[in-house]
């Protein structure tokens, strides 16, 4: 038997033991897992544990399963520059965007970005990578090129098109075809869902119109209420939108362009109930993530403060972490853990990664246990964000609001919106 951390003192201190393979942790309600403590903030420890809390009274917890050791992270800036707003294209921090809301890791490293102020799409170069595991190397010197591909700066508006005479108004989410040859985009502020053809740079509109609304149909006849999030199936056949205006989860059968509603009560059935299709409530869902298999979609319920999850073979809605209406931060198994404003999700194999946005944190939910640990950032002492733009290892990495993540290879993407920055975060 070995004394993990040292057996801390005190009302909120965690008691951490390791007995060989396993740990037990013993925690307040209110505290995190963590491993200890520097300069007044909370060190996160990875912690992976059995979903089985055991209540002890008093508000006091007994948290049992194998513990692991803590795994340093570092947090860099790879483009853009803080507060430093601008359309700029050019070698990392040398280029310029402004409040960008939306990342996505295509399969062959390639890093789209929706920089949501500026109205455009843009990308960071991969340097050819391939979709093969690159080495460590090659990840952390990736060509930090940035580069225009649609939309042209501060110019709000709605046109198809090629490259820059193309407009959007507001793009957030994105989704990629299983091929990478064709990037989709949610254009909240026009209510649309549009298509890049990443060969051509051609912008097309395949669902929705300029109007909110929600009726389900075939493309432009159907309608969206500021759509947020998308996911696409392995098999490259629908795309799945988290409809934010509308507390719906839709989907598109990109063969047809037919709309369809999958769950959600509708605008004015704002809620956090589980159930199937239209009994399930949501608020205001802004992302979502497709486990690997097609079967499952996983959704940030961000006014709910909530992780959702969906089978898609009956469309049952159930939570999978955090508490409805009620913000923090506290980590553990899926129904003691708290979330502020969680805005984006994305998938690596059984890790749920959540850009926690108004937490300044990237967390992490495992998939195969239900437990919630913190990867990236840090709180002060009894909870509070450490909201900042410092680079560094561990808990000297901050971010301003991680607005959106994205996974390539084990490492993440943030973008750090009102920043105005993209961030790495490696393991």
């Amino acid at each position: 038997m070995t004394l993990a951390d040292g057996l801390s003192h005190g009302p909120d201190r965690v008691h951490d033991l390791a007995f060989g393979q396993f740990g037990i942790a013993l925690i307040r309600k209110e505290d995190t897992l963590k491993k200890g403590r520097e300069m007044g903030k909370n060190v996160n420890r990875k912690w992976k544990a059995s979903a089985k809390m055991i209540s002890l009274g008093l508000g006091v917890s007994l948290v049992l399963g194998a513990g692991i050791q803590a795994q340093a992270v570092t947090v860099s800036t790879i483009a853009g520059s803080f507060h430093e707003r601008g359309a700029i294209d050019g070698p990392g921090r040398e280029a310029r965007f402004e409040f960008p809301q939306g990342i996505l890791a295509a399969p062959d490293g390639t890093i789209y970005i929706a920089d949501t102020g500026n109205d455009m799409i843009r990308k960071i170069s991969s340097n050819g990578l391939s979709g093969a595991t690159p080495t460590p190397a090659e990840l952390h010197h990736l060509s930090v090129d940035v580069e225009d591909i649609a939309g042209s700066d501060h110019r709000a508006r709605y046109r198809d098109g090629v490259g820059a005479n193309a407009r959007f108004n507001n793009p957030e989410g994105m989704a990629i075809s299983p091929d990478g040859k064709t990037l989709y985009v949610a254009d909240s502020r026009n209510n649309m869902i549009r298509k890049i053809d990443l060969a051509t740079k051609t912008v097309s509109t395949i669902a929705g119109h300029s109007f909110p609304s929600s009726g389900d149909g075939v493309g432009k006849e159907a309608g969206f209420e500021t759509p947020r999030g998308l996911a696409i199936s392995p098999d490259g056949k629908t795309l799945y939108v988290a409809d934010s205006g509308n507390n719906a989860i839709r989907k598109i059968d990109l063969a047809t362009n037919t709309v369809t509603t999958l769950a959600g009560a509708g605008k004015l059935m704002s809620g956090s109930a589980d159930g199937v299709g239209v009994q399930a409530t949501f608020h205001e869902p802004r992302s979502l993530a497709i486990s690997g298999d097609g079967q499952v979609l996983y959704i940030a319920d961000t006014r709910n403060n909530l992780i959702r999850k969906m089978v898609l073979a009956t469309n049952s809605v159930s939570t999978l972490a955090g508490h409805p209406g009620f913000p923090g931060t506290l980590n553990g198994p899926g129904p003691d853990a708290y979330f502020y404003h969680p805005v984006s999700v994305t998938i690596d194999g059984n890790k749920l990664y959540v850009a926690d946005g108004a937490n300044a944190d990237i967390r992490m939910v495992d998939l195969s246990t239900g437990v919630v640990s913190t990867v990236a950032g840090a709180t002060l002492n009894g909870g509070v964000p450490i909201a900042g733009r410092e680079d560094g290892s561990g808990v000297e990495g901050h971010f301003q609001f991680p607005g959106a993540v994205t996974v390539f290879h084990g490492v993440l993407f943030v973008a750090d919106t009102p920043a105005d920055t993209i961030r790495e975060v490696s393991f």
